[in-house]
């Protein structure tokens, strides 16, 4: 069994590659609003992706999922209520998709984002409170305090922040599915 130190810079690892396809991603789509280069850049990109979005939206989630529970559960770190809320988010997003894989529907689009950007939403508050604890309010306990941290990998990321890392890694699944299923889910 590994030990804590060599997962937590395991999943450091994993957000980042996750935060470089998002941000690479995303450059390149408003890239292609102004350049023709970076809009046939997307379209390369878009191809090389198209039918495994689900596929790679499922790693993502799923891989937060093992994540999380390694943490909890082989780790021992306790979740905090803001934890569970992403979790909440973020299990089910795992399953949906990996369903949606296996039946390749394409229609779990605007679930998935949905839940996503709840999830997003939430992961981004308390990576706030993390840095900034007099910004939290009432939502959690004193005894496993939303404010805490268990740990900053390269010196930033935390669990939130690898939560938002997989929610926004999802997000951009979702949005080049939605690239490459325009015009065709009106036939299904």
């Amino acid at each position: 069994m590994l030990d804590l130190d060599t997962m937590k810079l395991f999943f450091g690892f994993l957000t980042l590659v996750a935060n470089l396809v998002v941000v690479g991603y995303l450059a390149v789509v408003i890239a292609a609003r102004w350049s023709s280069a970076a809009a046939d850049l997307r379209i390369r990109i878009n191809g090389y992706l198209d039918g495994y979005e689900l596929l790679f939206g499922a790693l993502a989630a799923g891989t937060a999922t093992l994540g999380s529970l390694y943490l909890s559960e082989i780790a021992h770190l306790i979740p905090c209520t803001d934890c569970w809320y992403q979790r909440i988010a973020m299990y089910p997003i795992a399953v949906i998709l990996g369903i949606a894989t296996v039946r390749r529907d394409a229609n779990v689009r605007i679930y998935v984002t949905t839940i996503a950007v709840m999830g997003a939403i939430v992961s981004i508050y308390h990576y706030l409170i993390q840095w900034f604890p007099n910004l939290e309010g009432t939502s959690c306990t004193t005894s496993v305090p939303c404010t805490g941290v268990w740990f900053r990998v390269f010196g930033f990321i935390s669990i939130p922040y690898m939560a938002l890392s997989a929610f926004a890694l999802v997000l951009v699944m979702m949005l080049a599915l939605r690239s490459n299923t325009a015009g065709t889910e009106d036939r299904e």
